[in-house]
């Protein structure tokens, strides 16, 4: 159903995907080291990370928008290479210095707005993808977002083992400057998923008309929700691991990543489903929120539970669960923004969307060491729970059918 050309694209975005997750993530793999050697309070360490969040929010709408109006082969290349660049310096803060930790937060101000770029491009491209297809398509977007996360656990805890901190986030932004060159040869599919000779930003909808859809603003809470678990996740559970219980940054690693194994299987499979469905003859919206109830119930129980779970297995297959039913979420988040916007108006509705639903980024990871240095980890676990569970509910009551907007006539 898809052309060899764009394929190619879609899986382009997928890796670009992986590795901004592996970027941006790296200051949590590296996290137990660098609050000892900055010597940061858990509520300093949620501001470092928070900072990337402040200039990622306005730059994913600001994205959004150019997507819908220039070259995204263009937009694209230059947001990577500015990540890219910044991840590199990373890796050349020095501790010790007055600016040190002013350093990593302007570094992590730079990736923000570079990595911002990824998700309005990519979505842009797949939301030319047929029905029966989008779903599997989307798996480039989050499945990018769990396999970066996975590498950039294992990988980053092995070089730290072997080398350092500082060396990890050179080599990661050297991979990352790697990807521009087939980014930059695959301009056919490019092309052909922008449509660049069927559709013009004339037939886009007017921002205004996208904000003043109720359903926009469901979807967007239930964005807003959802990457509020996954940068809980991201951000804390390697810290969880090794400073509440005690195991090794190896150990820590490979705990990690059962939870963005199980993730990339959750999503994968779902995806799969609801396309294979479509193409029977069901119905997509049905399919689509039995999918997302199903998976966040799974994602919430796993969540309650964890904190007081003993034991390596029992741990292991708490964390699996928790994954797999995350898993189908970030991909609905984005099927469900391009279908209701459809493809003109997809760079937009989508830029706006994860834009304001990665304010959890610049609230979530500040409220959550709060939470932890005044009464530790338990109670974070259950209010991530609760915003997850809180956000599907309003997005189920507001959004009754998952279809495109019938946009009025200009």
């Amino acid at each position: 159903m898809l052309s060899g050309p764009l394929r190619w694209a879609i899986i382009l975005i997928g890796a670009a995907i992986a590795l901004n997750y592996i970027d941006r993530g790296a200051v949590s793999v590296a996290a137990p080291l660098i609050k000892d050697e900055f010597g940061l309070t858990n509520e300093r360490y949620g501001v470092i990370v928070s900072s990337f969040y402040w200039t990622y929010v306005p730059a994913l709408a600001l994205a959004g928008w150019l997507a819908d109006r220039m070259s995204v082969r263009l937009l694209m290349a230059l947001g990577v290479a500015t990540w890219a660049l910044a991840t590199i310096g990373m890796g050349f803060v020095v501790t010790g210095l007055a600016g040190g930790v002013t350093g990593l937060l302007l570094l992590r101000l730079l990736m923000g707005l570079g990595e911002g770029v990824a998700f309005p491009c990519g979505s842009k491209l797949i939301a030319r993808v047929p029905e029966g297809a989008r779903g599997l398509a989307n798996i480039s977007l989050s499945g990018g977002l769990a396999l970066g996360p996975l590498i950039g656990t294992l990988a980053g805890g092995a070089m730290m083992q072997l080398w350092g901190w500082r060396e990890m986030f050179i080599v990661f932004g050297l991979a990352t400057l790697v990807w521009l060159v087939p980014w930059w040869l695959a301009r056919r599919g490019i092309e052909e998923g922008e449509g660049r000779h069927v559709e013009t930003p004339e037939n886009a909808a007017p921002l205004a008309a996208v904000l003043r859809q109720p359903t926009f603003w469901a979807v967007t809470l239930l964005h807003l929700a959802g990457t509020f678990a996954l940068y809980f996740i991201v951000g804390w559970l390697p810290l969880w691991l090794v400073k509440a219980r005690g195991f090794s940054i190896l150990d820590m690693s490979l705990l990690t990543s059962v939870f963005y194994v199980a993730q990339i299987a959750g999503g994968t499979l779902g995806a799969w489903a609801i396309d294979r469905a479509i193409r029977n003859g069901g119905d997509g919206s049905k399919w689509r929120r039995r999918m997302l109830f199903c998976s966040v119930a799974a994602c919430v129980t796993g969540l309650l539970l964890l904190p007081d779970i003993e034991g390596w297995l029992p741990l292991i297959t708490l964390i699996a669960i928790t994954g797999f039913g995350y898993g189908p979420v970030p991909n609905l988040l984005f099927v469900i923004g391009q279908t209701m916007a459809g493809p003109a108006s997809a760079g937009r509705w989508v830029g706006v969307q994860t834009s304001l639903g990665n304010l959890s980024g610049v609230i979530g990871p500040v409220m959550t060491g709060i939470i932890v240095d005044a009464a530790g980890y338990r109670p974070a676990f259950i209010i991530t729970a609760a915003i997850v569970g809180t956000g599907t509910l309003i997005f189920g009551l507001v959004v009754r059918r998952i279809e495109p907007v019938r946009w009025a006539p200009a």
